[in-house]
């Protein structure tokens, strides 16, 4: 569903909109993803995620974040910052501050394409989330790895390109399914790939 334009101009194209439970909200959202850390069995680091993980919407949608858990951010994969681009062309280089616990982002998605995001902060362990707007098509259609970018063009890496390459987020299977969840992964998938350093 599509906000009037007044409203959309709240929703910055590329710092999107910060908001807490105590205000109101300049649009009301068309989909939520929560931000969440998950105690992992028997490892010492937890898991780091967007529930869903991945969705389908549809041009001029509305997303709100939630940080149902503190210390994270939403950010594209794009050239802007230093990574390969997995956000359809002419998309700004959208990034959320670091928020915490309890607050909300809302992004407009209003160009048509497969957009890759991660929580900067904890990329590396897998919090990385596929949003196709419309149709699963553009940079971010292509296998992790294949997207443009220049020599210095860093793609999603360690479990972070597990996730993006598990056969559930291929972005086919998201528009079909609507939705992925966390859960829907292969344990495989979500591995940690860095270990904390121990104390001797």
């Amino acid at each position: 569903m599509q906000q009037s334009t007044d409203q959309n101009d709240a929703i910055d194209p590329r710092f999107g909109y910060i908001g807490t439970d105590d205000g109101s909200k300049p649009v009301e959202p068309d989909h939520t993803i929560n931000l969440q850390i998950k105690p992992r069995e028997n490892a010492p680091l937890p898991e780091f995620y967007f529930e869903p993980t991945g969705l389908t919407i549809d041009v001029g949608d509305t997303v709100q974040f939630n940080l149902a858990t503190p210390h994270h951010n939403v950010n594209a994969y794009h050239p802007g910052f230093g990574y390969t681009q997995r956000v359809p062309e002419g998309v700004a280089p959208f990034s959320s501050p670091i928020l915490a616990a309890g607050d909300y982002w809302l992004y407009t998605f209003e160009s048509e394409g497969v957009h890759d995001i991660m929580c900067a902060p904890h990329e590396v362990f897998g919090m990385v989330g596929r949003i196709v707007v419309g149709s699963a098509s553009g940079p971010g259609a292509n296998p992790v790895g294949e997207a443009p970018g220049d020599e210095r063009a860093r793609p999603p890496e360690y479990t972070a390109a597990l996730v993006l390459t598990d056969d559930a987020m291929q972005p086919d299977n998201i528009v079909e399914q609507g939705s992925v969840s966390w859960s829907d992964l292969q344990k495989e998938s979500k591995r940690p790939m860095l270990e904390p350093v121990e104390e001797e």
